[in-house]
């Protein structure tokens, strides 16, 4: 006995039925959303999706399109989802090994980026690199430099590894496990060191937003008891790593930037910091240049 024949669907209506079901369930820019599941689905660019809004999709298409849905209302970040996520001029392939990157970590390579514009022959290292966004973006952006990254997780190292060889870049950015500056025993000579390490504080783990905390990795979000463990021991070693004059560029959490910048100031190594606020006011950037002296 033959079975009903499956619904067929164009892709408007299918996107604004998701788009309904999204929004009934308080997610953030529901259509955006649907429309992002769904280009990936179809292997199109999002804006494509305006040029065929009467195409008839396949019931496999339909079916892999709902399949995203759920995961999506399971709470799996929809870059997950896709394998892609946005940084400045890069499209990274992120899996659930790499934290997802943020635009307020843009603000990060900026700074970089304006320090090294005076520099020739940059020597850079990202320090936690996860997914390589830091790295590649500042090998992207500044062609003269010569970018090293680490990370204490070879599952995220593979991911930026092959983001690296995606992106072209593989020449130009090197890769080393290990735990912070270790890989680079006895001290080297860097121009800059940028980092995004884990801030969170260990008793806020468990009141993050559920896709953060259920699905991106703990290693990456657990900065300690009070946030500040990283940063901590970066003020303490990062030092005697830099060329003289050369700077520390470090992402804090909000409320962090002070603290930070005192860390730096304690260890006799740095400067007085700078802070670099994000695009919604908070502190988000804090830089220190090594004393010449140190």
């Amino acid at each position: 006995m033959s079975g009903a024949a499956p619904r067929t669907w164009q892709l408007l209506p299918l996107l604004e039925e998701t788009s309904r079901f999204f929004a009934a369930r308080n997610l953030e820019n529901p259509r955006l959303q649907a429309e992002l599941l769904l280009a990936d689905v179809l292997a199109l660019r999002r804006l494509d999706l305006y040029l065929r809004f009467d195409q008839l999709l396949s019931p496999a298409q339909v079916d892999a399109y709902r399949e995203h849905v759920r995961q999506r209302l399971r709470g799996v970040p929809l870059q997950y989802i896709t394998g892609k996520a946005g940084f400045r001029n890069l499209n990274l392939s992120v899996d659930p090994a790499v934290l997802i990157p943020r635009p307020e970590t843009e603000i990060l390579v900026e700074v970089a980026l304006e320090y090294l514009q005076g520099v020739e022959a940059p020597q850079v290292l990202d320090v936690g690199c996860g997914s390589g966004a830091i790295a590649l973006a500042l090998a992207q952006e500044c062609p003269a430099a010569r970018v090293k990254a680490t990370d204490l997780s070879s599952a995220a190292l593979a991911r930026a590894r092959a983001n690296a060889r995606e992106l072209e870049l593989a020449d130009r950015v090197g890769f080393c496990c290990g735990d912070l500056l270790d890989p680079f025993r006895p001290a080297g000579q860097f121009h800059l060191i940028a980092s995004n390490p884990p801030y969170v504080r260990r008793g806020d783990l468990e009141g993050l937003e559920a896709q953060v905390r259920d699905h991106e990795p703990h290693l990456a979000l657990d900065g300690g008891e009070d946030g500040l463990d990283f940063y901590r021991r970066l003020a303490g070693l990062a030092g005697p790593f830099l060329a003289p004059e050369g700077l520390l560029v470090l992402e804090v959490g909000a409320g962090q930037a002070d603290e930070v910048a005192a860390l730096l100031e304690q260890s006799g190594c740095f400067a007085p910091a700078s802070i670099r606020p994000d695009l919604a006011g908070i502190p988000r950037v804090v830089s220190a240049a090594r004393r010449a002296e140190a």
